[in-house]
């Protein structure tokens, strides 16, 4: 008997994001400030600490979005199901007319896929569902899903 498979959306890279720019702000308050007898005092009156918290902020919003959404991919026997925290599409096997591939990237990192998108023709819909490998864990091993789907 063939077990499920589920790939589940990769959050890591605002995680990375929302610490890298906290730390820009960090150290941009750090060197803006002035040290005066025995207290730091804050320049807030800064566009740049404006527009830094401005991205710390929105990179919040989006991680929280993301998080709350929690969509995911499983492949069964005979489907695959797109899967988020609102709402849920199986789609056949046999109803993909095509699947294709987007251009390989000219650089291969380890552990990551070498195309960036796949884009599947349905019968039932007039444009193409397109799935972007890099948002899920595991890209080798969802492209290689997708593959044996193909064939």
């Amino acid at each position: 008997m063939e077990q499920n498979r589920i790939y589940k959306a990769r959050l890591d890279f605002y995680y990375k994001l929302i610490v890298i720019y906290f730390l820009f702000f960090v150290m941009y308050v750090i060197m803006r400030g002035s040290f005066g007898t025995n207290e730091f005092t804050i320049v807030f009156h800064d566009p740049i600490i404006y527009i830094t918290g401005l991205f710390i902020l929105y990179s919040l919003i989006v991680l929280i979005v993301n998080a709350i959404r929690g969509k995911e991919i499983e492949f069964l026997a005979d489907r695959f199901i797109l899967e988020n925290r609102f709402g849920k599409r199986e789609i056949l096997f046999s109803d993909i007319i095509g699947i294709r591939y987007s251009r390989e990237r000219k650089r291969n990192n380890a552990g990551r896929s070498t195309v960036r998108r796949v884009g599947i023709k349905l019968k039932d819909r007039k444009k193409i569902l397109r799935i972007r490998l890099s948002e899920f864990y595991d890209e080798r091993k969802l492209l290689g899903e997708f593959q044996r789907i193909s064939k």
